[in-house]
């Protein structure tokens, strides 16, 4: 039996080097995520029992709605808090009370995880097709035995990637209203004008009676 040629090793190593390629890539961009998430929400403690933030000051944030497009959570911290708190100009530059939002599915369902997760899915796609074409030009059994062992070893450990296309998270929740960011802000400042002019009109008529 004649040893495998030169050009199915250089394939069989590309395409390991791929799949080892794809997975680096989606844990890179699985860590940057959460150190974003990090660093938005820095000294801010989140209590899943409460589903809600406590931030560095023991004020709360509370869930206010919840945009199904990006499955995202957004938390706001009551506006006549946030603005006489002593810290604001640290903490946000909003009249509205600061805003936290928390992506609600794990890696990789959110926006940008699927996002990466794509990329990393078509570099490990490429990885498992390019020693597949090589096989079908070849015809000695040892270069087919090599090659189809790498198929089988490069798709078994790139199957975790593509299993995000036929999982899919569950549904979002349905205690809070389900608001895009632009809504979510235009309700935030109606919100905050009924307070104050609303609260002003009801006194108002108080003194009136």
């Amino acid at each position: 039996m004649n040893a495998p040629a030169v050009t199915t090793w250089l394939v069989a190593g590309y395409a390991v080097f791929l799949a080892a390629a794809a997975w680096g890539f989606d844990l890179m961009a699985k860590k940057a995520s959460h150190r974003a998430q990090g660093w938005r929400t820095a000294r801010f403690v989140y209590h899943p029992d409460h589903d809600a933030w406590q931030c560095p000051t023991d004020q709360w944030l509370w869930p206010t709605s919840y945009d199904p497009a990006h499955r995202v959570m957004r938390y706001r911290a009551k506006p006549i808090v946030c603005n006489t708190c002593p810290v604001k100009a640290d903490c946000t530059t909003s009249d509205h009370g600061r805003e936290i939002s928390r992506q609600v599915d794990p890696w990789p369902f959110s926006e940008a995880g699927r996002f990466h997760r794509g990329i990393a899915c078509v570099v490990a796609a490429l990885a498992i097709l390019l020693p597949a074409g090589q096989a079908m030009m070849e015809r000695t059994p040892t270069d087919l035995l090599v090659l189809g062992a790498v198929v089988v070893a490069v798709a078994a450990v790139c199957t975790p990637l593509f299993r995000h296309l036929w999982s899919s998270p569950a549904t979002g929740p349905e205690h809070v209203p389900h608001r895009t960011a632009h809504e979510d802000s235009v309700a935030a400042a109606i919100d905050r004008y009924s307070t104050r002019w609303g609260m002003g009109r009801a006194r108002g008529g108080d003194e009136l009676r």
